[in-house]
């Protein structure tokens, strides 16, 4: 038997290691093996085998000297497939990342015998093939969606479906990315009415692993595909792509929270550019993002006709007569969703003494009370029972603005013979029987009812609006128009305390002008997504020899570094990194390869997990910095 030569990447999460090797295959495993398949190998001084994923298969050799031979072929099935594996590369080198922590996000955890069941019921010919189909035209689309439902379905996913539909036909499949789990069950509902549901695969995070990897195998099988889920989605190994819908884009949950900390938009457009499929991004609201995409030519935008009935009051009361007559007419005939900004007693707490906003005795952070009337920390929610103000030293809170708790109390005494009902992210409610009712709910937990909300007040307006993030503007247009998508026709919504140009523009359903202008002030500024910007974290002199090696490089400007708390010895420190979209490629490997070279030998231990960590995180596109 001729020699057959593999490359291999393996499991590992160190940096230096982000590559792949090279193995002889032994010919009593050159008939199981496959680009893909799952391998063990020996690697360096390790007394055992190391786990991989083959990348290549050829009977030609890189290497001149004699290689290591290829230890055991732990599954013959291809689960990294190729087109996964090239997108995994572009996304690790473009976060300045490892190939190793996207193949994680890729790849689910195997389950032996899923996947045993699942062999004997497929061929592996069949299988990893692109299938030829009559070749579309290719879109890039921006959709702002009409805030309006049709039988319960929203106009997002009458629009996607009618999308799916011609690209099933034409045997091709279609992602689709949604970001919580109740825009998924909405979504999984409008398609089971459909003459495809039996193609649709359900890709949710939230299931056991079982039946994750189940619908990663189901992925890899012949015919056209929908998949639905949340950020993993994306990377769903289907080879006949033609087709991209992500949902809502501008929602934190498509951000990965971990390394290569990418965006589920960012993957999607480079996974559209690697396999030239369609691209739609639709949501009620215009993220900055999408945007600029738009401004420069990449995106098609497209509107809904749509305009909805809106209504502003200037009051700086919180619930002023107008909200209090719209509330008490509405119940009459149907529900009521209140939006108030924060959830538990009250949104802050604060000294009762000299009134300074009370900060967490942990991480400084603000102190909010729950459900339970416990001053908790809004960032580490730790519970800071012994309280004392870092002003005058008392010991004695009062408590801010209402949150949702204390503002069902003031409406239950306002409202005794209706049914008053809360709705958080703690505890969300997904779904309602139409009639008469008062939900008061927190952004991104607001119930749908049957036929829609007959009002909606949208409280606490200039909170929202006044947060210490640059995306304040930007997220509470999001979450309020979500809120409005949830009314039934010709219902009408009220912002309660919101004035000046943002009412008149959100009033008249301006969603393209709203984002237009935010981007605006961002371009003059030079803040996302105008340019791009990350972060570096880590010990100060180790951070501050990547500074020093990339100080000075065009287009790149630091800023920094600072601690990220209070000085100490083992405090972190943190520095920005400013740049443009036409550097970025050139940066994340020029970061990736200072970091390894000045982090060479250093170790860290997390002092809360005690887990590894690496001496300096990157993040390219780091959006707790703004």
């Amino acid at each position: 038997m001729a020699s057959l030569f593999a490359k291999v990447v393996i499991d590992s999460p160190l940096p230096q290691l982000d590559r792949a090797f090279e193995y002889s295959v032994p010919e009593a495993l050159q008939t199981a093996i496959s680009v893909g398949s799952r391998v063990r190998v020996p690697f360096g001084r390790a007394a055992g085998l190391v786990d991989g994923f083959v990348t290549e298969l050829g009977d030609q050799k890189d290497y001149a000297g004699t290689l290591a031979e290829l230890g055991s072929v732990t599954s013959s099935l291809p689960a990294l497939a190729p087109n996964i594996h090239r997108l995994a590369r572009a996304i690790a080198d473009r976060q300045a990342a490892s190939l190793n922590d996207v193949i994680k996000l890729a790849v689910p955890a195997r389950s032996v015998a899923v996947e045993k069941r699942w062999l004997e019921a497929n061929s592996l010919d069949s299988i990893n093939q692109p299938e030829q189909s009559n070749q579309l035209q290719t879109f890039k689309i921006a959709h702002l969606a009409a805030p309006l439902a049709e039988n319960n379905i929203p106009s997002w996913c009458s629009n996607f479906i009618q999308l799916i539909s011609a690209q099933f036909e034409n045997g091709f499949s279609t992602i689709v990315s949604v970001p919580d789990f109740r825009d998924l069950a909405v979504l999984a509902k409008a398609l089971s009415e459909t003459a495809f549901c039996g193609s649709v695969v359900d890709y949710s995070a939230s299931r056991t692993n079982s039946k994750r990897y189940a619908s990663f195998l189901q992925c890899l099988s012949r015919g056209p595909k929908i998949v639905i889920g949340n950020r993993a989605a994306i990377y769903a190994p289907v080879q006949n792509l033609g087709l991209i819908c992500i949902w809502d884009d501008g929602d934190s949950s498509h951000i990965e929270p971990s390394s290569p900390y990418s965006h589920t938009r960012e993957v999607a457009l480079v996974r559209q550019s690697l396999e030239n499929c369609s691209i739609v991004f639709s949501s009620h609201s215009r993220s900055l993002e999408v945007q600029r995409l738009v401004e420069i030519g990449y995106l098609e935008s497209q509107t809904d006709n749509f305009k909805p009935l809106i209504r502003a009051t200037e009051s700086e009361t919180r619930v002023d007569g107008k909200a209090w007559q719209a509330i008490r007419e509405a119940l009459k005939t149907g529900a009521v969703l209140v939006q108030v900004s924060s959830k538990g007693v009250s949104k802050s707490a604060y000294c009762s003494k000299c009134s300074d906003r009370a900060k967490c005795s942990s991480c400084n952070g603000p102190i909010w009370i729950d459900n339970n009337q416990l001053a908790r920390c809004r960032w580490c929610y730790s519970a800071n029972m012994n309280f004392a103000c870092a002003s005058c030293g008392s010991k004695t809170l009062r408590a801010g603005r209402p949150g949702a708790t204390r503002t069902i109390t003031e409406f239950g005494k306002a409202f005794p013979s209706i049914q008053i009902i809360e709705s958080t992210g703690d505890q969300p409610i997904e779904w309602l029987k139409a009639g008469p009712k008062l939900v008061v709910s927190t952004p991104g937990a607001e119930p749908r009812v049957d036929g829609g909300y007959v009002s909606i007040i949208l409280l606490d307006c200039n909170d929202l609006i006044s947060r210490d993030s640059l995306r304040a503007t930007e997220e509470a247009i999001r979450v309020w128009s979500n809120a409005v998508a949830l009314m039934a026709p010709q219902a009408e919504a009220m912002a309660v305390g919101l004035a000046g140009p943002l009412a008149k523009s959100f009033v008249n359903w301006s969603q393209q002008e709203i984002a237009s202008r935010e981007l605006q002030q961002r371009r003059e500024l030079r803040f996302p997504p105008a340019v791009r910007m990350a972060s570096l974290s880590g010990e100060r002199d180790l951070l501050q020899k990547v500074l020093d090696e990339i100080s000075g490089r065009p287009g790149v400007e630091i800023l920094g570094p600072m601690p990220l708390s209070a000085p100490s010895p083992s405090s972190d420190w943190r520095a920005i990194l400013r740049f443009e979209y036409s550097q970025g490629a050139a940066l994340a490997a020029l970061l990736k390869a200072q970091v390894l070279q000045a982090t060479a030998g250093a170790k860290r231990v997390s002092a809360k997990s005690g887990r590894s960590m690496r001496p300096i995180k990157i993040n390219m596109d780091d959006t707790e910095v703004i």
